[in-house]
C-alpha cells in the first residue's frame, strides 16, 4: 500500500504537467461573429421595390488562401413559365438542377463567358442539372419562353446568404479578420465594401443599391438571335 501511494504522488502531478503542456502547446480556435444587416433599394420616383429578396450577400476573406468550400446542390424549377425560385446562390463546385413542373417543355441554357451551357429540350417531369465550377454570376434563360429568366450566383466563399424579404440578412460563424464584402442585385451596380470583422461579431452592416438606372430588356435566344415567333429557333 505504502508503495502503491509513493508511486501516485509522482503520477499525478506528471499527468497534470503533461496535460498542461498540451493545453499550452493547442492552437485556439479563431473567434468568429455574426455579421449582420440589412439592404435596401433605391428605385425610380413612383416604383416601389418588390424584389429585394434576391440580394445576394458574400464575404471573402483578404488575402486568403483557396479554401475548401461546403457541398451545397440546389434547385430551380421551371413553374408556370418562369424559373423559382428566380435567383441562387451556391458555392463554386456545387450542383443546381432545373426539374420541369410545366406541363409542356423547356431548353434550358447560358451563354456566360466560362459558364456557357444548353441543357436540350426536355419535357414535364424530367430533370436536368449544371454544376458551377467558376464564381461569378450566371444568368440562365429558356429558349423558348424569352421572358423566363434566372440567375445562378456562384460564389467562392462559405460565407454568404440571400436577403430576406424586408432585405435583412445575417451570415454567422464569421472568423474574426479582414474581409470584402459583396453585394449583387440584378437591378443594380454590385457593390464592394472593405469589413474588418472583429469576435463579437459586426451587425448594422446596412447598404442602399442603386436601381435608377436597370431597364428592362428582353434576352436573345441560344443563337444569338431575337426571338423568332414561329419556333424556328426554339430547338
Amino acid at each position: 500500500m505504502a508503495d502503491n501511494q509513493r508511486r501516485n504522488r509522482y503520477v499525478l502531478p506528471c499527468a497534470a504537467s503533461l496535460l498542461a503542456a498540451l493545453l499550452a502547446g493547442a492552437t485556439p480556435m479563431a473567434a468568429q461573429g455574426t455579421v449582420s444587416g440589412r439592404v435596401s433599394l433605391t428605385e425610380r420616383a413612383g416604383e416601389e421595390t418588390t424584389d429585394i429578396g434576391n440580394t445576394i450577400i458574400y464575404l471573402v476573406r483578404n488575402g486568403s488562401a483557396s479554401v475548401r468550400l461546403p457541398s451545397a446542390d440546389a434547385t430551380i424549377a421551371m413553374n408556370g413559365r418562369a424559373f423559382v425560385p428566380r435567383v441562387r446562390v451556391v458555392p463554386v463546385g456545387s450542383k443546381v438542377a432545373f426539374p420541369n413542373q410545366d406541363p409542356f417543355q423547356h431548353n434550358i441554357f447560358s451563354t456566360s463567358t466560362g459558364a456557357r451551357f444548353d441543357l436540350g429540350l426536355y419535357a414535364s417531369g424530367r430533370s436536368r442539372d449544371v454544376t458551377f465550377r467558376r464564381a461569378g454570376v450566371v444568368p440562365v434563360y429558356c429558349n423558348i419562353h424569352p421572358r423566363m429568366t434566372s440567375f445562378v450566383v456562384a460564389v467562392p466563399t462559405p460565407y454568404y446568404v440571400q436577403a430576406g424579404e424586408d432585405g435583412r440578412w445575417s451570415i454567422p460563424n464569421v472568423p474574426a479578420g479582414d474581409y470584402t464584402v459583396h453585394i449583387w442585385h440584378e437591378r443594380a451596380t454590385a457593390v464592394e465594401r472593405p469589413l474588418t470583422v472583429v469576435a463579437s461579431g459586426n451587425p448594422g452592416f446596412d447598404v442602399t443599391l442603386d436601381a435608377r438606372g436597370f431597364r428592362f430588356a428582353q434576352h436573345r435566344n441560344k443563337f444569338g438571335r431575337e426571338y423568332d415567333r414561329s419556333g424556328r429557333d426554339r430547338y
